[in-house]
């Protein structure tokens, strides 16, 4: 057996003082560059994929995925012969299963070859597939809050910068962008973001190291549900401060649990957060640019910032 790890966000699945928070319809109206987020209860990014031609399906675009993943019903609906076995690790725990070779996929303007999807539940993906950063790479994913709309387009691409959006430089591991200048209630931590899953995940380096210097929220226990089927049990508490470069996240709700994928990172051992919508959806817009390695925030505007968890200090950046 092939050992491949891929890291798969889990579905946003939580028993916990949580809710998923309401989103626009998906419009099939709109051409696969442009589409509208959250078609689903959990509030997850879609886009319209087309396979060898066929299609399109909605696949969710999940930045903590480091693989494309195809449903076992599309695969077959396809006549897709599986190849390799792959070991697929994702929030929960570690599952064996085949991948599929898929032939070009589309979206937006893009095209992309050579992908080898391992092939999971359609039930447990909640969509008939998963948009991986195998397919994101030297790409930038915009996602408008404001309108409802997302676009994937080249990182090399020239586009308009909003004067007020503030950038935060990020590093590189294993496909992922780890933002700088990044901290906890003032401990510093590793933040990834992670558009596959609805709700912020930390660590329990992050979870302890808070309960030792005395600044971890009130915590209740909390179940998650992975793409696999899987479950976790956890801790759920809101994070009163989340510094991301000079924008702060106030009141973040977060699940604490012992995740795979902060193993798999190198940062099992060391705080880190995967930042899920349910924050990144206050912003008006968020561009994770792979290709250049940094990510773009811009805040809503001055007279909603009450009604938000957001503040900034200083100037914006340019």
């Amino acid at each position: 057996m092939r050992r491949l790890l891929s890291l798969v966000a889990m579905t946003g699945a939580l028993c916990a003082p949580l809710a998923a928070q309401e989103a626009p319809p998906l419009d099939p109206a709109i051409p696969p560059a442009v589409v509208r987020t959250g078609p689903s209860a959990e509030g997850r990014v879609t886009i319209p994929i087309h396979i060898g031609g066929k299609g399109p399906w909605n696949f969710i675009v999940d930045t903590g995925s480091q693989r494309t993943v195809i449903s076992r019903d599309l695969a077959n609906r396809l006549a897709l012969p599986v190849h390799n076995s792959v070991i697929v690790l994702s929030m929960t725990d570690r599952l064996k299963t085949g991948t599929v070779a898929l032939p070009e996929l589309g979206f937006g303007n893009s095209q992309v070859r050579n992908i080898e999807a391992p092939v999971l539940d359609g039930g447990h993906l909640g969509a008939p597939g998963l948009l991986g950063l195998d397919s994101l790479q030297a790409k930038r994913l915009l996602l408008d809050f404001r309108t409802g709309r997302m676009e994937i387009s080249e990182s090399k691409s020239r586009y308009f910068r909003d004067p007020d959006t503030i950038i935060v430089q990020a590093r590189r591991k294993n496909g992922q962008l780890i933002l700088l200048d990044s901290d906890v209630n003032g401990m510093k931590v590793n933040i990834v973001l992670d558009t596959g899953t609805n709700f912020s995940v930390g660590n329990l380096a992050l979870m302890n190291k808070l309960i030792r210097k005395k600044r971890a929220p009130e915590l209740e226990e909390a179940t998650l549900t992975s793409v696999t089927g899987g479950t976790l049990v956890g801790r759920v508490g809101k994070i009163r401060e989340v510094h991301l470069g000079r924008v702060t996240l106030r009141d973040l709700p977060v699940l604490f649990a012992d995740a795979d994928p902060f193993e798999e990172l190198g940062l099992a051992d060391k705080p880190a957060l995967l930042l899920g919508i349910n924050a990144l959806k206050g912003f008006d817009r968020v561009a994770i640019d792979f290709g250049r390695g940094k990510v773009d925030f811009l805040l809503p505007d001055m007279g909603f910032l009450e009604r938000t968890r957001f503040a900034t200090a200083g100037a914006p950046a340019g």
